[in-house]
């Protein structure tokens, strides 16, 4: 009986931490799936501004040299200050819609539970990143995409993208040089938003 006993207590034991350990590993499989949603988000999110910001781009051309708030600067803040506000949803619908919102604007699988939020920083060593307007000088931002999925998980990453130059006009007379940090590519006038962005970094923030 005794016997019994102790090997009744044994296997009770050893059924115990059987438990509690799958309990850890299917707590820590879901929150590398809540994480890696989170990422997911993240990188939606700065895709679709990418998208977004060809068409908020304000030219600057012979034309009209001198735009009211040329390139993107109507969508950053003077020496990136404080309050910092998410790119407004004119410009990006789905910028921080929740899951379920009645808009029905957020772009993920209900059963995923994520959004993103963006926000678009001046790049540092922009000449303008201190003027008190027009402050981006060289049509060049930041992205910052906030991912979110379930169990409150969070990822953060930056993308400076750089919007290619317009073509020269008047154009170039054979055989001269185009102007310092000037890169010629082929623009359709009818459609300015396919304007080609590249993207120069990439950073995971959190």
């Amino acid at each position: 009986m005794l016997l019994a006993m102790i090997v009744l207590s044994s296997l009770g034991a050893l059924g115990s931490l059987t438990v509690v350990s799958v309990q850890g590993v299917l707590k820590a499989s879901s929150n590398d799936r809540s994480q890696a949603i989170a990422l997911y988000a993240a990188e939606s999110g700065a895709a679709a501004a990418m998208d977004a910001l060809r068409h908020a781009y304000v030219a600057v051309d012979a034309a009209h040299p001198t735009p009211p708030q040329p390139r993107w600067s109507a969508l950053v803040h003077k020496a990136n200050a404080a309050p910092l506000l998410p790119l407004a949803t004119q410009v990006l619908p789905s910028n921080g819609v929740l899951p379920g919102d009645v808009s029905d604007q957020n772009l993920f699988a209900a059963d995923l539970n994520a959004w993103f939020s963006v926000t678009i920083l001046n790049n540092p060593d922009d000449p303008g990143f201190n003027a008190d307007h027009d402050n981006d000088a060289d049509g060049q931002v930041i992205i910052q995409s906030s991912g979110h999925g379930p169990q409150g998980a969070l990822a953060i990453i930056e993308w400076e993208v750089r919007r290619l130059p317009a073509p020269l006009d008047p154009p170039l007379a054979d055989g001269q040089a185009p102007p310092a940090g000037h890169v010629p590519y082929g623009l359709d006038p009818a459609n300015p938003a396919a304007t080609p962005l590249i993207l120069l970094g990439w950073r995971l923030v959190f």
